[in-house]
């Protein structure tokens, strides 16, 4: 729609139209057929203009209800595998809608993880973390996972060092992408599955939690399946 509206359109005629009567050639004076017809465009002008406001306002509507009915069913899109480059169609649950700027966007597989199920993604990645149990940060790339009878428990740098999951500063994290594992409650399956690390939360034992998942624009989907 035009930053200028027919409202603004006819004002300004108007007043154009107060000045060509003020100056007109007495010989020559504007006609009441030519004011009344042009004043008729501009009125017509004015309800195409509403119109189009209105249809607008409908079809932002159906778009939002469209794109909330989408929770919960899964929708394919193309998706740029970061590890690769490679180009490909995936599948997604749509767990979260929202709005930015009048433009739908859809958040899939959105998911909290504990920073140790997701550690060995982290390998070749550099992280910023506490150095020994202090204060001072340091960063350095992930060499591996170390685990214990217990499991993962720290992340091996590439100087040999071993830092424990909690010295992680996991804001490091955000906006990388990290692979996990998930059980496919439709299958049963265990599916691998990456996402971008969106923000990072503690939980009541200080433990570090991923939250993941890709933000996709509606207009973005190819199809949907419940």
């Amino acid at each position: 729609m035009s930053s200028t509206s027919a409202v603004d359109i006819q004002m300004d005629y108007m007043k154009l139209l107060i000045t060509e009567l003020q100056n007109q050639n007495p010989l020559e004076p504007l006609s009441n057929e030519q004011m009344a017809t042009q004043l008729t465009q501009f009125s017509q002008l004015q309800q195409l203009e509403s119109m189009s406001s209105s249809f607008a306002e409908i079809l932002a509507s159906n778009t939002r209800t469209y794109a909330h009915s989408l929770l919960g069913k899964e929708v394919s899109y193309i998706i740029q595998d970061p590890m690769t480059g490679t180009i490909q169609r995936t599948w997604g649950a749509v767990s979260e809608v929202f709005d930015v700027e009048g433009e739908n966007y859809l958040v899939i597989d959105r998911h909290i993880l504990n920073l140790k199920d997701t550690g060995q993604s982290l390998v070749g990645k550099q992280i910023s973390f506490y150095a020994d149990g202090t204060q001072n940060i340091e960063s350095g790339i992930v060499y591996g996972v170390h685990n214990d009878s217990s499991g993962p428990t720290g992340l091996i740098m590439e100087d040999g060092r071993v830092v424990e999951f909690k010295d992680v500063i996991a804001d490091s994290l955000v906006g990388q992408y990290i692979s996990f594992t998930l059980l496919s409650e439709e299958t049963g399956v265990l599916e691998n599955k990456m996402c971008k690390v969106d923000e990072v939360k503690r939980n009541a034992d200080g433990e570090n939690l991923l939250v993941v998942g890709n933000y996709l624009d509606l207009k973005e989907v190819i199809s949907v399946r419940n």
